[in-house]
């Protein structure tokens, strides 16, 4: 199980990776990873188009047995701002097992 604060530290971290850049994204997740937008299968630099880098920001971190929940502020475009959730469950070993955004 995850606790608040190590959600909080990952999902800062997350969002850091999500902003620098395709390979240090990619290297959060396992080489397994379960990866899905909005149910269909994906990988993470689909994840990382969907989520548009440099207009992402950190919102918080909620904790939701056995994972956790990344929250993401976007910036599509103009002044709109849409909230979404990343939903993580990490390995042992400190990777995403599996990520639903």
């Amino acid at each position: 199980m995850t606790s608040h604060d190590q959600a909080r530290q990952f999902a800062k971290t997350y969002m850091g990776a999500l902003n620098t850049g395709e390979g240090a994204f990619a290297a959060r997740f396992a080489h397994d990873a379960r990866v899905t937008i909005a149910g269909a299968p994906a990988t993470a630099a689909e994840v990382r188009t969907a989520t548009m880098p440099g207009r992402s920001a950190y919102r918080g971190a909620r904790v939701d047995a056995p994972g956790f929940y990344v929250l993401i502020r976007v910036r599509p475009g103009g002044t709109a701002v849409e909230e979404r959730r990343h939903r993580v469950v990490l390995r042992k070993d400190g990777l995403i097992g599996s990520l639903e955004a």
